[in-house]
């Protein structure tokens, strides 16, 4: 599928919140260079955060992200899905 993580994530928020699900837009700075990385959070019953964000499938370095790109929706935000250098 080919969108970004700000598309991606506004589109999620929008679906959920259709459902009556309250859910929050997260911003944080990107593994794969210095711009932001937008994600979705909705608080779980025992007031975890459950987070889940769309990444590229072959991440690479870049100093702009394309504007889409393929990838796919991950749980979490693990720190194991950063491009190695």
């Amino acid at each position: 599928m080919r969108s970004n993580c700000l598309l991606w994530a506004w589109a999620l928020y929008w679906r959920r919140r259709a459902k009556g699900r309250e859910g929050y837009l997260l911003l944080r700075r990107s593994r794969s260079g210095p711009f932001p990385h937008c994600l979705y959070a909705e608080f779980r019953r025992c007031g975890s955060l459950r987070v889940v964000s769309f990444k590229p499938l072959h991440p690479t370095e870049k100093v702009l992200p394309p504007p889409l790109f393929r990838g796919s929706s991950r749980w979490g935000d693990f720190a194991d899905t950063r491009v190695d250098p």
